[in-house]
């Protein structure tokens, strides 16, 4: 089932039910290899990355390489860390205030995301040249989005250009906030239907069998990345219901 494309920009009004999540997950896993560069990540870095380390910083640098970001080109990576860690130190006490569970973020503290935000994505994570001048390759709005979804998997969703474009969303920080408060909207949505089936939200992860730092956010994207980057249609419950009978 595919998301029907808003009318404005934005998250289809549509809700996303767990049986969504789990047809997404199973795919997800099945067609792509992403799992694998998150899976290393998170071997390296633990439960917290800390951008202040030059190991985390490069290892953040791979895994971005790795889900796509192919501008922060490897040869680069120790100018991308330099820019990495310049706008870590000054990012800490902005990005403590979005850590936590989801149920308990204020969503009042989004107001410094745009700026955390924007500044990330201008930092210069390489260099060209094109008709024999230099050009400077920033990291941006891909780029950025990745990375804060690695420092607060919890909070914080990865997007890409096809998902923008297709829910009118620009690269501009403000449009990554109304990007978050919309994913957030779909989380409280599948978090009622996930309690009308007997369980909790933060349980699904656990229950589709993936890895106990997979989030509800993370599983949210997949989603989102599979019927939009993919334009994949996933099946229906009657659907199901038919094939099962066979």
């Amino acid at each position: 089932m595919a998301p029907a494309k808003p009318k404005r920009p934005g998250l289809p009004e549509s809700s996303i039910r767990p049986f969504h999540l789990a047809w997404a997950s199973y795919l997800y896993e099945s067609m792509t290899d992403y799992a694998r560069p998150l899976d290393r990540f998170r071997s390296k870095t633990g439960d917290t990355v800390d951008l202040g380390r030059p190991d985390h910083r490069l290892a953040l640098l791979k895994f971005l390489n790795e889900w796509g970001c192919r501008p922060l080109a490897k040869d680069w990576h120790w100018l991308a860390s330099e820019e990495l860690d310049r706008w870590y130190r000054g990012a800490q006490d902005q990005l403590r205030l979005l850590d936590g569970p989801l149920a308990e973020l204020d969503v009042t503290r989004l107001g410094d995301l745009a700026e955390l935000f924007n500044s990330l994505s201008s930092f210069i994570a390489a260099k060209k040249v094109r008709n024999g001048q230099e050009v400077l390759v920033s990291f941006g709005p891909t780029a950025a989005s990745k990375a804060l979804f690695a420092l607060r998997p919890r909070t914080l969703p990865a997007w890409d250009g096809p998902m923008r474009q297709e829910f009118g969303y620009d690269g501009a920080g403000e449009s990554y906030v109304a990007f978050v408060k919309d994913v957030h909207r779909k989380l409280v949505e599948t978090k009622l239907s996930c309690e009308q089936q007997g369980f909790n939200l933060e349980d699904l992860a656990a229950k589709l069998r993936r890895p106990a730092y997979t989030t509800a956010c993370q599983l949210i994207i997949e989603y989102y990345w599979l019927t939009t980057t993919r334009h994949v249609s996933l099946p229906t419950k009657r659907a199901m219901r038919e094939w099962l009978e066979w």
